[in-house]
């Protein structure tokens, strides 16, 4: 059986820690700027996904049909699951637009448009993805230049435009660039990878922050992605160190991290519908359950999707195979 890779099931976890907090205002009340690590689990998620793909070689044009089937086949049970929640359970309305071209939430509109880009450069361009990973971040600073935008201007935050397509296709093509990297060179000291990681992350903040209270600095916000590319470097560094994959190997550690890390997209689809303040009388121990809950939720949404999807195979139900828990 083929090894895992323990630094992208680390930075999995790490990305439904981060966006699920980065959404918990009111349950932290008059703490709520602890409430933040979204930009940064966002550029996790789709880090991850460019990882991923290109593990395996994308060698065949004509095999894109079967491919891109086998990408809807992964996400689209889970959108089809989540929107039947929404709609029996909390009485929300989910049209068809919503569920089919919007996925429930932007970033499944992003990634399955991706996903069309990265098959054919891992066909055509492959040896070149480091060119094109420069090229379209030099164009998304060119966009950031040439278009209109109010001050303070948050390329991550709700007031964000369509400049996201680029930015987040940078970190996508990041991904895929270190998936097809056959050499990573471990330093001997693997907390050194993470104390850089959080001094580039430190920086990430600084420029966000300097950038939204001084408008003479504005023009720098749209670097603030390269901070942002070598903090996620780093933590995948640190993540695939001895210390780490020592923690992974643990039967709790493996457990919550895999467990966690796998329910990715659908923690990221669930969670919105179950946010509540009822459990705010228990802070700063509502946080943790909040989260234990949404983890429930995420496993059941699964459950529900696997169904959805075998229901339309012509092989018989797997019952085992839609409860298991990885």
């Amino acid at each position: 059986m083929k090894e895992r890779n323990v630094g992208i099931d680390i930075l999995k976890f790490l990305a439904v820690l981060l966006i699920t907090n980065s959404h918990l205002q009111f349950l932290y009340g008059k703490y709520s700027m602890l409430a933040t690590g979204g930009a940064i689990g966002n550029a996790l998620f789709f880090f991850c996904s460019g990882f991923t793909l290109f593990l395996k070689p994308i060698e065949n044009a004509n095999d894109f049909p079967n491919w891109y089937k086998r990408r809807i086949n992964r996400i689209y049970p889970t959108v089809f699951a989540v929107a039947i929640i929404f709609s029996a359970i909390f009485g929300l309305n989910c049209d068809i637009n919503w569920v089919i071209l919007h996925g429930g939430r932007w970033f499944v509109t992003y990634i399955m448009v991706y996903y069309v880009f990265i098959y054919f450069i891992g066909v055509y361009f492959k040896r070149r993805i480091n060119l094109i990973l420069v090229g379209v971040s030099l164009a998304m600073c060119i966009w950031f230049f040439a278009m209109d935008r109010s001050f303070p201007f948050s390329m991550y935050g709700d007031n964000r435009e369509h400049l996201t397509w680029l930015l987040y296709f940078v970190f996508m093509l990041f991904g895929a660039k270190m998936g097809t990297s056959s050499f990573m060179k471990q330093c001997e000291y693997q907390w050194r990878n993470l104390l850089l990681a959080i001094f580039c992350i430190i920086i990430f903040y600084t420029m966000n922050g300097l950038t939204a209270r001084i408008e003479q600095l504005g023009f720098l916000h749209v670097f603030s992605f390269i901070p942002l590319l070598l903090a996620i470097f780093f933590l995948y560094l640190w993540g695939e160190g001895k210390s780490m994959k020592l923690l992974y190997n643990t039967p709790i550690g493996h457990f919550v991290i895999r467990f966690v890390g796998g329910l990715c997209l659908e923690i990221y689809l669930i969670q919105n519908c179950l946010f509540t303040d009822k459990l705010n009388f228990l802070f700063p121990f509502s946080i943790p359950i909040f989260f234990v809950i949404v983890v429930i939720a995420a496993y059941l949404v699964r459950c529900l999707a696997r169904f959805i999807s075998q229901t339309f195979k012509e092989a018989p139900y797997n019952w085992k195979k839609m409860v298991s828990i990885y």
